[in-house]
């Protein structure tokens, strides 16, 4: 993967919110028809909850390549780093790229549903998370902050990209190889050890 240029894209992503705010007035608005009241400190803990989100997608990615790569199976999972990599470098996807971190936001989401879908696949027929991390709480929330009609395309989208793998052969392999990695005994690339709980906590209760 290009982590260096999805980096620069994040940090790209960073200097336009701090210019233009857009992510900052996604979360006011979504406080507001919730009906709940929120600090600046409450906003300011819910955009670095957004950031470290839009930063463990890539992150993630290139420590399942990694690992791929020392286990001699980087075909096997090709497939999910490309189109993950591709949806970030589209600069006219779904929430355009120049709207700084909500720009990211879909992308990020993508790859975290992405993941959590492969995931589930591979729970529902060992009873075993493939990830340390279950993502699901985390998506909701994310979800919610995108809102509609986005999100529904974005959801169409990971369908799609899942249907391209329906060869239940290819998708057979690809959940061995993810297992052998052990995946979920693998600290998180941006929280570590921490738990969903401890890494949400108060920040994202709007």
């Amino acid at each position: 993967m290009q982590i260096e240029r999805l980096r620069a894209q994040i940090e790209e992503g960073k200097s336009i919110e701090q210019q233009a705010g857009v992510l900052r007035r996604a979360v006011v608005n979504l406080a507001k028809i919730n009906g709940v009241s929120v600090t600046e400190l409450e906003v300011e803990n819910v955009i670095d909850f957004v950031t470290e989100y839009i930063e463990h997608a890539p992150a993630l990615m290139m420590t399942i390549e990694e690992s791929a790569v020392m286990n001699d199976a980087k075909p096997d999972i090709q497939p999910i780093l490309d189109a993950t990599e591709e949806y970030f470098f589209a600069p006219d996807d779904i929430i355009p790229d120049h709207y700084g971190l909500v720009g990211l936001l879909d992308d990020a989401y993508l790859t975290h549903t992405l993941m959590e879908a492969i995931s589930d696949r591979y729970k529902s027929k060992t009873g075993k998370s493939l990830l340390a991390m279950e993502v699901h709480e985390m998506n909701t929330f994310i979800r919610r902050l995108i809102g509609e009609p986005f999100v529904s395309l974005l959801d169409e989208h990971v369908s799609t990209t899942l249907a391209s793998l329906n060869a239940e052969q290819e998708m057979n392999q690809m959940l061995v190889v993810l297992a052998q990695m052990n995946l979920s005994s693998v600290p998180g690339p941006i929280w570590g050890n921490a738990r969903v709980t401890e890494i949400t906590g108060a920040r994202i209760e709007l």
